[in-house]
C-alpha cells in the first residue's frame, strides 16, 4: 500500500517500455485503491490498445464500473470479457450479478441459453439459469436447469441446494430433504 512509491516505479518503467500493458493495469490498480475509478477505467482503456488478450482488461473495467454502481456499463464489459474468454466463470457470475441488479431476468435467461448452446456442459451456466427461472417463479424450468447443472457436475453443492429450494416450492418436501442431505454429504 505504498501507492506513491509504486507510482514512481511505474513512471520509471514506463520510460523504459511505454507500451507495456501491465504498467497500465498496475497504474489503474493504484487509482482503484485510491477510489478514483473513472481514472482507473481511462487507464485500462489505454491498456486495451497494447493488449493482445483483452479478456482480463475487460473484466477489470467491469469491476471498476461495479465500484461506481454503473451496472449497465459493468454488464457490457463482463459480456465482452466472456466473448473473449468463454470459460471465465468469474465474469459469468459478475454479468449475472449485473442482470439481477438491473432486474433483467428475461435478458439473463436469453443470454444464458445462448451461452449454454456454445458450452452445454457448463454447470455454472446451468446453475445460474436455474436461479433466473426461480426468480421468475418458473419452477419447472428451474428444476430442469438445476438437474442439468448436477449432470454436468454431480458434486456441485449449490445446484443440489437450489434444487431443494425449488422442490420445496413445488411442495415435494421428501425430495427437497434428499437434496439438502446430499449437500451435507458433499460439504458439511
Amino acid at each position: 500500500n505504498h501507492l506513491d512509491q509504486a507510482e514512481q516505479y511505474l513512471d520509471e518503467l514506463q520510460l523504459l517500455d511505454s507500451s507495456n500493458e501491465e504498467i497500465f493495469i498496475q497504474r489503474a490498480n493504484i487509482f482503484s485503491k485510491k477510489d478514483k475509478h473513472e481514472k482507473a477505467i481511462n487507464i485500462l482503456q489505454q491498456a486495451l490498445e497494447f493488449s493482445e488478450d483483452n479478456a482480463d482488461i475487460f473484466s477489470l473495467i467491469g469491476m471498476e464500473y461495479l465500484f461506481l454502481d454503473k451496472f449497465e456499463d459493468a454488464k457490457f464489459y463482463f459480456l465482452k470479457c466472456l466473448e473473449a474468454d468463454y470459460e471465465d466463470y468469474s465474469a459469468l457470475y459478475n454479468v449475472m450479478y449485473c442482470f439481477e441488479f438491473l432486474e433483467q431476468n428475461n435478458e439473463a435467461i436469453e443470454y444464458l441459453n445462448t451461452y449454454i448452446d456454445k458450452n452445454p456442459y457448463c454447470e455454472v451456466a446451468w446453475h445460474q439459469l436455474g436461479k433466473q427461472y426461480f426468480s421468475i417463479k418458473d419452477y419447472k424450468k428451474a428444476l430442469g436447469a438445476f438437474d442439468f447443472a448436477i449432470i454436468s457436475d454431480d458434486t456441485f453443492v449449490g445446484a443440489y441446494l437450489e434444487k431443494g429450494k425449488v422442490l420445496e416450492k413445488l411442495k415435494r418436501y421428501k425430495e427437497a430433504i434428499e437434496n439438502y442431505l446430499l449437500t451435507l454429504e458433499l460439504d458439511d
